[in-house]
């Protein structure tokens, strides 16, 4: 019985040091555009219309999942995400948390805002931890891809 509780110790111990590891980061990307905050909103604002948006999102459906709200984002590439929302302040921003998806991390929690400084500034943040330092590249990447084809939109 004592082999068995010190094996049961060793991988607690093991699992401990395994997410003392991982690192905090906090990534964040905006675009000032010239347009309302409304005009923002509405291209941004709804949680499943990233698909509209984002060109590396093919398709998001929304699902209820022990009563809150979760999007279900399928990528180019042919991933999958969950993401769950978390709050909503309509017509100024919305927060999520990553439920499942293939990158390597954890406790991931963004927003996406709108408001209107100088301009109407549309951002993106989010705190995540991983054990990949390439991570925090990734998830820049991924604001900046986005914010970019946003930016486009008001171009034309």
């Amino acid at each position: 019985m004592k082999h068995t509780f010190k094996i049961t110790l060793a991988a607690f111990i093991s699992m401990l040091a395994s997410s003392a590891s991982a690192e905090d980061y906090t990534v964040s990307r905006l675009i000032d555009l010239d347009v309302s905050t409304q005009q923002a909103w509405n291209v941004v604002g709804d949680f499943c219309d990233i698909d509209d948006w984002h060109p590396a999102v093919s398709s998001c459906s929304l699902k209820v999942i022990d009563g809150s709200l979760h999007r279900i984002l399928n990528t180019t590439s042919g991933a999958e995400f969950v993401e769950k929302r978390i709050a909503v302040e309509p017509g100024l921003s919305y927060t999520y948390s990553i439920v499942s998806s293939p990158l390597p991390v954890e406790n991931y929690i963004a927003t996406l805002s709108v408001e209107t400084l100088k301009s109407t500034t549309i951002t993106w943040e989010g705190r995540f931890k991983s054990d990949d330092p390439s991570m925090e590249d990734t998830i820049a990447g991924i604001y900046e891809s986005g914010l970019a084809a946003v930016e486009e939109q008001f171009a034309e």
